[in-house]
């Protein structure tokens, strides 16, 4: 999650995801990962399925808008549609598997996402919006008893769905550009997590710097690891400016799977990354 857009959410989720799923690197064996597509405009979606899956899936309402809500024949732009069934579809009616585990485990699956997500984002803010909170949270509920680690790509507005990502979340990765105005981008966020966060413990955050040069460091990046405030929420390694991590679509062109020139040097950085994280967050 990030409030500033252009950052690679999309590309550090689905990376994460994929590497996290299928790689003996993390202890004796790959992890059960679920990603959730939490973005109306469906990269995450686009990015790990061919588009004829995707459209068949969105077709059979096997989306997470069925999460948040019951019918979707009668979506109103101005207006949230509040569920009356209070539970939420099953995991396994609405996941779509992109690898499946071998002998050692591990695997990755995925919850699509649908532009007709925005039906949801546009509506009026000040209804009750609780009935579609518990619909999630017992979906979230029930993922944490399926899978080593779940994944959520937000999209970058403050709304109903970043609200209830952060409420059912115990770690938050902040990709970042090193840029200009990054840090403001970065307090927005640990302020937003806090806030919340409400009756629990707040998420803790990870800053993950992103499509950073592959040597040296720049001197925004220098700017926010020095700041007191972000120092100790700063990961280590950062993923590398390497074109193999923007080539992914449909399913394919992945680092892991990819012969093209320094696509191995990527992997090792991916590798890193992720470690790092697994061992931030406890695994």
């Amino acid at each position: 999650m990030n409030m500033k857009g252009g950052v690679g959410k999309t590309t550090v989720t689905m990376h994460l995801a994929g590497i996290l799923g299928r790689w003996k690197a993390f202890g004796s064996k790959p992890l059960r990962v679920l990603a959730i597509d939490y973005d109306p405009q469906f990269n995450l979606s686009q990015a790990l399925l061919p588009p004829k899956e995707y459209f068949s899936l969105e077709k059979q309402n096997k989306t997470v808008l069925s999460v948040l809500v019951d019918d979707e024949s009668d979506l109103d732009p101005f207006k949230i549609q509040v569920p009356g069934n209070l539970n939420p579809p099953k995991i396994g009616d609405l996941v779509t598997s992109i690898y499946k585990g071998g002998k050692n485990g591990g695997g990755l699956d995925l919850i699509a996402s649908t532009l007709d997500l925005m039906y949801v984002a546009l509506g009026e803010a000040n209804l009750n919006v609780k009935p579609i909170e518990e619909r999630f949270a017992k979906f979230i509920e029930e993922a944490r008893s399926l899978y080593d680690i779940i994944l959520i790509d937000c999209h970058p507005a403050g709304s109903i769905f970043t609200q209830t990502s952060l409420r059912h979340s115990d770690h938050v990765v902040i990709p970042v550009v090193p840029q200009r105005y990054s840090v403001r981008g970065i307090g927005l966020m640990l302020e937003f997590i806090g806030a919340k966060s409400v009756g629990k413990q707040p998420a803790t955050p990870h800053i993950l710097f992103n499509n950073v040069p592959r040597i040296g460091i720049s001197s925004e990046e220098a700017t926010i690891r020095a700041d007191r405030k972000f120092t100790a929420h700063c990961m280590s390694n950062s993923l590398k400016k390497f074109k193999a991590f923007t080539e992914p679509e449909a399913g394919r062109n992945f680092v892991w799977s990819s012969g093209k020139p320094y696509s191995t040097e990527a992997l090792g950085n991916l590798l890193r990354v992720s470690r790092e994280l697994v061992t931030r967050i406890g695994g």
